[in-house]
């Protein structure tokens, strides 16, 4: 009875310092688990930074998404695009490790985001990998 409550203390430490999207890395990367945070719809790649980058770049000019600004660091890269309509998207891709990135996508205008479209977007990424 001691080890399940200790087991149990521990998993709810670590549900409250890691965070929901180092859960979803952790248990169920590759199998088309999401997380929906703040505006932004999160899913986790089994590949390297710059195969799913490349794939998100391939991806948002398949959906005629325009890319106005890329910023680049040594783990992240943030696109900030628009869709036909002028709304806006903005998709962010981290390093998880060597082989798996994360990438966060949020469509549309604060308060009113576009989850079917970042849907969309995520399912382009996916196939194009």
């Amino acid at each position: 009875m001691a080890r399940t409550a200790t087991a149990i203390t521990l998993l709810v430490a670590l549900l409250f310092t890691a965070g929901c999207a180092a859960i979803v890395v952790g248990a169920g990367a590759g199998a088309g688990v999401y997380t929906w945070v703040k505006g932004e719809l999160i899913r986790s790649y089994a590949n390297d930074f710059t195969h799913t980058e490349n794939a998100t770049i391939q991806s948002l000019d398949y959906l005629k998404i325009t890319i106005d600004e890329k910023t680049q660091t040594v783990s992240e890269t943030t696109i900030k695009a628009r869709q036909s309509n002028g709304s806006p998207v903005k998709v962010s891709i981290r390093t998880v490790r060597y082989d798996m990135t994360e990438v966060a996508v949020r469509s549309g205008y604060v308060g009113y985001w576009d989850r079917k479209n970042a849907e969309l977007i995520h399912a382009t990424i996916l196939n194009t990998i």
